[in-house]
């Protein structure tokens, strides 16, 4: 468990399928994916003075090496606040748990005054889609139980609703009917966060807010019944949560550079 301190606002940052490769020069689609998380951090620096932690929700690596987990560390140490990842279906836990030893990266608990939250693995090695285990479920369940006091943001990397695509809705969280019967057991859950699609989305479904987020690299078509490639720009999301569980967000995306993206390939 991490405590963080914060004031009467806990301000988040969200970035997420980075798809980083060991080579800096490494791309997705044709798209440099350490140049545009490049960019995207700065607009980030820019627009978000004052963060008390980023979460990066998943496939930090297309490649699963050292060097590139190595690049995101470094890319982001110089905003001097807490930095929390955990695993996508790219990714590679071993080689990720080496590269965060001895950082805060890997804490899957979060609390400050008004705020917890609680991050979880939905990876299933070998698959591209997700399922939260018997573990992650009890964990998060436990965290809830614990702190029924405190607001409750919840993320892993896989979509645990439809997101109206049909490739996509295939590779979800395979298991999200056990996870909607567990946080509706709950008060305190105010947010569902993940990565995954590429691409924006902002629901409230019983009271909860469930959000996706945009790529720091190339984003997939909303509603598209195959894989498609979109033409909109990386970005990123914040979040401000106050303290009475009221939720502020956006998302951001970079303007005024043009990315080379391969729209020839089905998949990735």
């Amino acid at each position: 468990m991490y405590s963080l301190e914060s004031g009467n606002t806990l301000r988040l940052v969200q970035i997420t399928d980075t798809h980083l490769n060991g080579p800096e020069d490494g791309h997705l689609l044709g798209m440099k994916t350490l140049h545009s998380m490049n960019c995207v951090l700065d607009i980030v620096r820019e627009e978000r003075s004052d963060i008390d932690a980023i979460l990066v929700t998943g496939d930090l690596s297309q490649d699963g090496t050292e060097q590139a987990y190595q690049h995101l560390h470094n890319a982001l140490t110089p905003f001097e606040c807490p930095v929390f990842w955990f695993e996508g279906n790219h990714d590679n836990p071993q080689t990720m748990r080496s590269v965060a030893a001895g950082t805060e990266h890997l804490n899957q608990i979060i609390r400050s005054e008004h705020w917890q939250v609680v991050l979880l693995n939905s990876q299933v090695e070998g698959a591209v889609y997700g399922r939260l285990s018997v573990a992650q479920l009890e964990l998060l369940e436990q965290a809830l139980q614990e702190r029924p006091d405190l607001h409750t943001l919840i993320s892993f990397h896989h979509h645990p609703i439809p997101m109206g695509s049909t490739w996509i809705d295939r590779i979800g969280v395979k298991n999200s009917d056990e996870f909607m019967s567990l946080i509706a057991r709950f008060g305190n859950v105010k947010c569902v966060l993940w990565g995954h699609v590429h691409q924006e989305s902002d629901q409230m479904i019983n009271g909860v807010r469930f959000l996706s987020t945009p790529s720091t690299c190339v984003q997939f078509t909303p509603n598209s019944e195959d894989f498609s490639v979109d033409t909109v720009a990386p970005g990123y999301r914040w979040l401000d949560l106050q303290q009475d569980g009221a939720i502020d967000t956006g998302i951001s995306r970079v303007e005024g550079i043009e990315f080379e993206i391969d729209y020839s390939v089905k998949g990735y």
